[in-house]
């Protein structure tokens, strides 16, 4: 059987939606489900029927998987022995897919529209041009594409006189490269986007968080909705893209 490898990533962020038919499932006589969106990275995308039975243990109960109070998971019995596996898969998918990296990747997206609008009311002629920015390996946000050197440093000083732009973006790298390193576990290989080599000394070349943020956008109506500016399902989709197109599938399994 062929795997898809870019099939675990968008399950995963298709699994991490709320839909607005799911919000009032109960009868009418009982309490509907209710569902705090400002705690979710969601997006609109329906979930699929296929997927409902994903959660299910072989037993056909649902499992819940728990901390304990040393920061361990809290396993059943006969999956103790598979632990090293299912906590690396569980962490490895809360860093990349479901909290930490599209959490700062939404947090780059807020306060890189608060920069361009100003940087581009000012210097109109950047609209026209094509370029992008990333995150290099002291923390420095860097200009890439094609610029002239005085254009290069007017948008470098730009981004990195936002310390909240500064700070998410160095955030997002964090989880992400730690992310990767704990999905390829023990055995040092993936399926996922932990095949591919990003590290702290290619990173920039690889993660272009302006295409990030221009192609995985929420429309208007959706923003306003949601109140997120990331849509989850083509954020997924294009970091998978910039992965596949700029890095090398070295870990794969």
């Amino acid at each position: 059987m062929k795997i898809n490898a870019s099939a675990g990533p968008l399950l995963h962020a298709k699994n991490n939606q709320v839909s607005d038919e799911m919000r009032n499932i109960a009868p009418s006589s009982q309490e509907g489900l209710k569902v705090d969106p400002t705690k979710q990275f969601i997006n609109s995308e329906p979930t699929h029927p296929a997927e409902q039975m994903r959660a299910k243990s072989d037993n056909g109960k649902l499992t819940v998987i728990t901390y304990k109070a040393n920061g361990r998971l809290d396993l059943p019995a006969r999956y103790e022995e598979h632990r090293g596996i299912l906590e690396s898969a569980i962490i490895s998918t809360s860093k990349l897919y479901l909290h930490e990296t599209p959490a700062a990747a939404n947090r780059i997206a807020e306060e890189y529209e608060k920069v361009s609008a100003d940087l581009y009311e000012q210097n109109p002629r950047l609209k026209n041009k094509s370029w992008g920015f990333t995150v290099d390996e002291t923390g420095k946000l860097v200009a890439t594409g094609h610029l002239n050197q005085a254009d290069k440093q007017l948008v470098e000083e730009a981004l990195n006189s936002n310390e909240e732009l500064v700070s998410a973006a160095k955030d997002f790298k964090t989880s992400f490269l730690e992310g990767l390193e704990i999905e390829r576990g023990s055995a040092g290989t993936s399926q996922y986007w932990g095949k591919y080599d990003v590290n702290e000394g290619n990173f920039a070349q690889i993660i272009d968080f302006k295409e990030m943020i221009e192609q995985g956008s929420n429309d208007e109506i959706e923003r306003e909705k949601r109140g997120y500016l990331l849509n989850k399902w083509e954020w997924t989709i294009n970091i998978s893209d910039q992965l596949q197109a700029r890095a090398e599938p070295t870990f794969a399994k």
